[in-house]
């Protein structure tokens, strides 16, 4: 603060301040100087706020489905006071009504989608049991064939076994009776020509059963060796085929009944989405019937504390509130304010910020009342700062103060002037700001010394809009320049 007020661009226009001032002497020779005063130093900062509404209701429309503008219908006119349940502004249904019907085809419409999706679902886990139950038939009965060609082999193997076990036998009592055969013609001292040829017949015959018994053997060794098995492993490669055969045909008929599945949850989540739009729209078409929600004094839009800020960031569109006009969605459209319990709203700029605490004591002048002044004190300072425009780096922080008002005349929206009662100096040696001057980081004044002109270093502290502290430097009685007697 103390940087912009002891700017030297501006020394004239306070020079000339000065001369009205108690302090400030002017000599005949137009040199213009002023006494160091030792006073109390009062730092109080001058704002410019508006009266808001503390205990208000701000009412948006804010459809959850609907989308576009509203064409208002009724309006109660501003300004007026209303209770609670008051019918404050009501819009055309019609568009919403399209919205809704529209959004009840999507409801019937997914209905029939997820019942052919239903109906699609299980006819898919029908067809998928009747395969499978098929297959495994299949498969059922080429077990049963695997274990009749293990008996059909067992069988055959007994019965090749029991065949040569039988000519074996068979040959054992050829051989017998041959040999007794031989016995009896070896008792005669000249076996016959008959004789010889029965002998030599029964040879022959006992030599071709035992060379059949060896053919026996060896189809018997080559039956176990290849062909046994043979019947029994091609039924066998069947059932691991047809166990393949259902192990893929149950993964694709499951991959079927999943996307079928699946195609039933798309049709549900469709139709859940259509249903919830419908009752969004049947919840917003509710709003299209503005209802009070207090007693109190109705207000377009806020309560006029942000008017110009609001549109210069919504694009210079503003909603018109008459019968007929166009409204926007989720913005603020009216308030409903009581006046009893009403805050001072100011912007402070970052050079004065430092001044403001809360519980400081302030001056209100309602513009409204220029001779009413009202006792106050300040309730809250934020503590960060927003832009004045889009197009200035200049901030301020927004102040809030309250204040009495016994005589209830004030409304929220009224402009008013603030004298914030920052902090107060007692005693303090001070200066009129003109009188310091700065070059290169230190502060100097021009002190009138026995009719000379004395260049002196000072220290400065706090100031106001006319004075500064000097906190070293001058004593008071002490006359310092005003303007520099060398300077022209």
């Amino acid at each position: 603060m103390n940087c912009v007020l002891l700017q030297r661009t501006f020394f004239l226009f306070a020079a000339i301040v000065c001369l009205h001032a108690g302090n400030t002497n002017a000599q005949d020779s137009g040199e213009l100087t002023a006494e160091v005063l030792q006073a109390d130093l009062k730092i109080e900062v001058e704002l410019t706020g508006v009266f808001v509404a503390d205990d208000k209701d701000e009412i948006a429309i804010e459809p959850s489905k609907y989308r576009g503008d509203l064409i208002v219908t009724k309006i109660l006119d501003e300004g007026i006071e209303v209770k609670k349940g008051d019918v404050l502004m009501e819009f055309e249904p019609n568009k919403l009504d399209e919205a809704l019907e529209e959004a009840e085809n999507e409801v019937t419409d997914a209905n029939v989608e997820l019942q052919k999706a239903n109906a699609e679902l299980e006819s898919a886990k029908i067809d998928s049991k009747s395969k499978l139950k098929q297959l495994q038939t299949e498969l059922e009965f080429l077990n049963t064939e695997v274990k009749a060609a293990a008996e059909k082999q067992a069988l055959e193997v007994a019965e090749k076994e029991k065949a040569i076990a039988d000519s074996e036998s068979s040959l054992a009592d050829s051989e017998v009776d041959f040999q007794q055969l031989k016995e009896l013609y070896e008792e005669r001292d000249r076996p016959t020509a008959t004789e010889d040829i029965l002998v030599s017949r029964e040879e022959k015959k006992i030599a071709n059963q035992k060379l059949a018994i060896e053919k026996q053997k060896r189809e018997f060794q080559f039956f176990l060796d290849f062909e046994k098995d043979k019947t029994k492993k091609e039924k066998e490669l069947e059932v691991a085929k047809k166990t393949s055969e259902i192990e893929k045909e149950t993964i694709n008929l499951e991959a079927a009944v999943a996307e079928k599945q699946s195609v039933v949850d798309k049709a549900q989540r469709k139709l859940d989405t259509a249903n919830k739009k419908v009752e969004g729209l049947k919840a917003d078409r509710e709003q299209l019937r503005v209802i009070s929600p207090r007693d109190g004094v109705l207000f377009y839009k806020t309560t006029g504390e942000d008017e110009n800020m609001a549109f210069m960031f919504g694009g210079g569109e503003q909603d018109e509130l008459e019968v007929g006009g166009r409204v926007k969605t989720h913005s603020i459209l009216l308030t409903v304010a009581t006046m009893e319990n009403l805050s001072v709203k100011m912007q402070v700029k970052e050079d004065d910020i430092q001044h403001m605490k809360t519980d400081l004591p302030i001056t209100v002048r309602p513009d409204a009342f220029p001779s009413l002044s009202l006792e106050g004190k300040l309730t809250k300072v934020d503590q960060i700062a927003s832009r004045t425009d889009l197009f200035s780096n200049l901030r301020r922080f927004t102040v809030r103060g309250k204040c009495s008002d016994e005589e209830g005349n004030l409304k929220s929206g009224m402009n008013c002037q603030i004298v914030v009662h920052a902090d107060q100096v007692p005693d303090a040696i001070q200066v009129p700001i003109v009188a310091v001057m700065e070059e290169g980081g230190k502060y100097f004044c021009n002190v009138k010394e026995n009719r000379k002109t004395v260049k002196r270093e000072v220290q400065i502290g706090l100031s106001n809009s006319e004075n500064v502290q000097i906190t070293e430097g001058l004593k008071a009685g002490e006359t310092v320049y005003l303007i520099d007697p060398n300077d022209g």
